[in-house]
């Protein structure tokens, strides 16, 4: 409980650690850890991290360096490269290519900043992609069909996305572009060299 406005101005201030008769120093451990009531007591505040606050995507970043540094273990059966997918994925179906052309910006909000230097988290999200697809990995479509259907204009990232998310709620959905080939800006828009056309076409 903190102490009254009437206490402070009664109480003659000094920098004395002991009470008069009190030679023994008790630690403060009791005090700040224990007492409920003390107002000192740290509190936890969930709050979203910076690094995931700063991406557009809202993408778990936390979530999947965790597993990769093996902080959260995967269930059985299932290796760390594939959870660490399944993660990435919840946001973002496609980690593979932005982690090649995002600009980052959760790099930019990285407590890491503050200490030396930014977690290079877009080198991750890249490494979990294209493990995803050396290994085979697929997206999880398990949900039952729910017999609604959307049409969406546009087959880029955004449609792409879209189009995935809606499929893991369990709605039929038939994207419309005037390309020949899905992809948009990641097909027409940036050089093969950043988006290499194999990943792509996977």
């Amino acid at each position: 409980m903190a102490t009254s406005k009437e206490d402070m101005q009664n109480t003659k201030l000094t920098f004395r650690k002991f009470e008069d008769g009190d030679t023994d120093w008790h630690g403060l451990n009791n005090k700040i850890f224990t007492q409920d009531r003390s107002h000192k007591c740290p509190t936890y505040v969930h709050r979203t991290p910076p690094c995931q606050g700063s991406c557009p995507s809202g993408e778990d970043i936390r979530g999947y360096l965790d597993i990769i540094r093996g902080v959260e273990t995967p269930p059985e059966g299932v290796s760390m490269q594939e959870y660490a997918f399944r993660r990435s994925t919840d946001a973002n179906p496609f980690p593979s290519m932005m982690g090649r052309v995002c600009p980052a910006p959760c790099q930019d909000g990285c407590n890491r900043n503050q200490v030396e230097d930014f977690v290079g988290i877009n080198a991750v999200e890249q490494y979990i992609g294209d493990t995803a697809f050396k290994e085979g990995f697929t997206f999880d479509n398990s949900a039952e069909m729910t017999g609604k259907k959307v049409a969406i204009v546009g087959g880029g990232p955004g449609g792409m996305a879209a189009a995935y998310q809606l499929r893991r709620k369990g709605i039929a959905s038939t994207i419309f572009d005037e390309h020949d080939e899905l992809g948009g800006m990641m097909r027409y828009g940036i050089p093969g060299y950043r988006t290499p056309r194999d990943f792509l076409d996977n």
